[in-house]
């Protein structure tokens, strides 16, 4: 495809707009041999498994990629074409830089995720440096995660552009307490190295996990669901921003993370009897499908969500409590319901199920699924409302019970209701129960041909294809490059 310029045509409900993201009308199509795209990303589920179907066809391009992240997800990163360089964890301070950053007495949660992004990326900016110089060739661009400052740092420093891949239905989707966070003794010292070393602001451009690229952000969702940046901070430091929106970022033939702390024995065990499933479907039953995503039921397992979830009323909750709250309910709502099939997903915590009744005979109960093979297959989906599990549903048309846990979960979830695509049951502790939920499953899960849920769902479904998926994410990558080399070109 020849390349055509990037523009902006994001809107909340047709109201919002961008500028152009490239001062330019046209270009040449690109040799591919000289470009060289570098990934940095955050080793999450939800933050890796876009990426890796725009890692795969930049290398069916020909263009050379790398990748920088975990050594958990070498795997997926070499499956779909990339050279593969760690990074290590990006959210956990080690004991060289608590040492260095965090005062005596600091209590923990003072200097946890989020407040430690900053000083690990200081930690992690002269070593990030060096290697992106000793790339070959040259990066051309840096695809990076906005939770992420070290990257667009470094791109800034060596004069690359920088695209940030922005896996949330916009900035505005969660405000953050910014005024909160960059006073906070362990960011004010980290910002002021950065500062001091580099000549770079941080927040003269972003804030704690709003580290946009000024070149341009893909943002995996459509027009009519984007969330622009709120009055404030946010429409303050990157409201100017260009933001492109391009749909879900899918490719069922690229391997995917199923769970960042799934082991061999998880994803063995993780295998679905689909003869189980084609003969229910065969026998007109509806399939559905019950996940909570991999946050919840790992990084925040035993302890409280805290305030990323305060406007849901879950920041006194552990994931434990939440999660077998909803799935104690789930079994509640759907034990005696005969025409359905439910497919339970449960994660990797070994006590998940622990004082829980046991799992009704017509539950398929797993750790993790293959969730774009299964979707397809579903007539509904009870998800936590991530973005990533709420646009691959809707991409395949199917209608979403949403029961969000924090951050912007609970935006995703009002939103979907909005659009007539969803039930929502936000504040969960407050809202969902076994005959709520039961009476909204049997609406979305129903038969005929006018129900208006899966009329909506399929309605979106279309618009997300037609945004240009992965393709379109390739080209406003490469194009953002070409524009760079195209500008020092003419220097």
């Amino acid at each position: 495809m020849g390349c055509t310029p990037i523009t902006s045509r994001i809107s909340l409900r047709s109201r919002f707009s961008f500028q152009n993201i490239l001062p330019f009308t046209s270009l040449l199509a690109p040799n591919m041999a000289q470009q060289h795209v570098v990934f940095v990303n955050l080793a999450a589920a939800g933050h890796m498994n876009p990426t890796l179907p725009v890692v795969s066809e930049l290398c069916a391009r020909g263009v050379a990629v790398t990748y920088f992240v975990e050594a958990k997800m070498r795997e997926v990163v070499e499956a779909a074409g990339a050279q593969w360089k760690l990074l290590e964890d990006c959210r956990t301070l080690t004991d060289e830089q608590k040492a260095k950053y965090v005062p005596d007495g600091t209590p923990p949660e003072e200097y946890g995720f989020p407040m430690s992004v900053l000083a690990v990326a200081a930690g992690q900016l002269p070593g990030l440096l060096s290697q992106l110089r000793s790339l070959s060739p040259h990066p051309t661009v840096i695809v990076h995660d906005p939770f992420l400052p070290h990257p667009l740092v470094a791109a800034r420093i060596l004069g690359i552009p920088a695209v940030s891949t922005l896996t949330m239905p916009g900035p505005g989707v969660a405000v953050r307490p910014a005024e909160k966070w960059e006073s906070n003794e362990v960011v004010r010292r980290a910002r002021k190295e950065i500062q001091d070393v580099y000549g770079e602001d941080v927040f003269a451009y972003g804030g704690l996990m709003e580290f946009y690229s000024p070149q341009g952000s893909i943002v995996t969702t459509i027009d009519e669901l984007f969330v622009p940046p709120a009055p404030g901070v946010q429409r303050a430091r990157f409201g100017h921003f260009p933001f492109t929106c391009v749909g879900p970022l899918v490719d069922a033939k690229v391997k995917r993370v199923s769970h960042p702390n799934a082991d061999a024995d998880s994803k063995q065990s993780s295998g679905l009897p689909w003869d189980v499933i084609e003969g229910a479907l065969a026998e007109s039953k509806r399939l559905v499908l019950v996940s909570l995503g991999t946050v919840a039921n790992s990084h925040y397992w035993d302890k409280k969500i805290g305030e990323q979830a305060a406007h849901n009323g879950l920041d006194n909750c552990t994931g434990k409590e939440i999660v077998q709250f909803v799935f104690r309910t789930v079994f509640e709502a759907l034990e005696e319901e005969e025409d359905l099939l439910v497919v339970l997903v449960v994660g990797c915590q070994p006590d998940v199920l622990d004082g829980l009744p046991t799992p009704p005979s017509n539950f398929i109960v797993r750790k993790t699924v293959p969730q774009i093979e299964l979707l397809p297959k579903c007539h509904a989906f009870l998800s936590h409302c991530g973005a990533n599990s709420m646009h691959e549903a809707l991409g395949f048309g199917i209608p979403v019970v949403g029961v969000p846990l924090f951050g912007d979960q609970v935006s995703n979830s009002r939103s979907l209701a909005e659009s007539g695509a969803g039930i929502s049951f936000a504040s969960p502790l407050q809202t969902l129960s076994g005959p709520p939920l039961r009476a909204a499953m049997r609406q979305l899960v129903d038969a005929g041909p006018g129900n208006p849920f899966r009329q909506a769902a399929e309605g979106l479904g279309r618009r997300m294809q037609a945004a240009g998926g992965v393709k379109r994410a390739v080209e406003v990558i490469l194009e953002t490059g070409i524009a760079k080399q195209s500008a020092l070109a003419g220097a």
